[in-house]
C-alpha cells in the first residue's frame, strides 16, 4: 500500500489525549536505554534462532530496521518529554 492510498481520519480530542497517554506510559515503565536493550535482545533472538536459514540481506533488513526503532524511539521519548513541559 503505497501512502497515497492511505485515508486518514480526523481524531477527536479524548482520541488524541489517549494516544499522548500512551506515549508517556511507555517512558514510565520502560526509560528509553531499556527498550533499546530489549528491542536488541529481540533482534540478537532473531539471528540466532535463525542462522541456519536467513540470508545476509535479511540480516541486513533487520539490523537497519533496529536502527530505526531505536532512532523512533529517541524521537517519541523526545516529543514526550515535549508534552511534559
Amino acid at each position: 500500500m503505497e501512502n497515497d492510498d492511505i485515508e486518514f481520519k480526523e481524531l477527536s480530542p479524548g482520541e488524541i489525549k489517549e494516544m499522548l497517554l500512551g506515549i508517556r506510559y511507555i517512558f514510565i515503565n520502560y526509560p528509553p536505554e531499556k527498550l533499546k536493550e530489549i528491542i536488541w535482545q529481540l533482534y540478537r533472538g532473531w539471528v540466532y534462532n535463525s542462522a541456519e536459514w536467513v540470508q545476509q540481506d535479511d540480516i541486513k533488513d533487520m539490523l537497519l530496521f533496529y536502527d530505526f526503532i531505536t532512532h523512533l524511539i529517541d524521537d517519541l521519548f523526545e516529543y514526550s518529554q515535549y508534552l511534559n513541559r
